[in-house]
């Protein structure tokens, strides 16, 4: 299995949340951060993301958390843009404690 820095040169790592998504650009083989942007959980956010990504050159991949919830629009979004989406596992929560 190859990995992901193996076959693009960059990254947008995606945060998804409610109302916003939060994205970083990374350039795939030296982890640096290239940019960075939050929008609106919406078409134009979407869309503003894809723009941002545009900016840079080579191939590139996102990475993005809840791609089954809060990420699906825009997960569709960018799969209709003919973008290369990868769905990333939310990271595990430590359980609460009840009172």
């Amino acid at each position: 299995m190859s990995m992901l820095a193996e076959l693009v040169e960059v990254v947008i790592g995606v945060g998804t949340h409610k109302h916003t998504h939060t994205a970083a650009v990374l350039d795939a083989r030296t982890g640096a951060v290239q940019d960075r942007a939050t929008v609106d959980a919406d078409p134009d956010g979407y869309a503003q993301l894809l723009s941002l990504a545009e900016r840079r050159s080579g191939l590139r991949a996102w990475a993005i958390e809840g791609t089954g919830g809060y990420g699906a629009g825009l997960a569709r979004h960018l799969a209709d843009a003919g973008e290369l989406v990868v769905e990333l596992d939310r990271p595990r929560r430590p359980a609460r404690r009840s009172p």
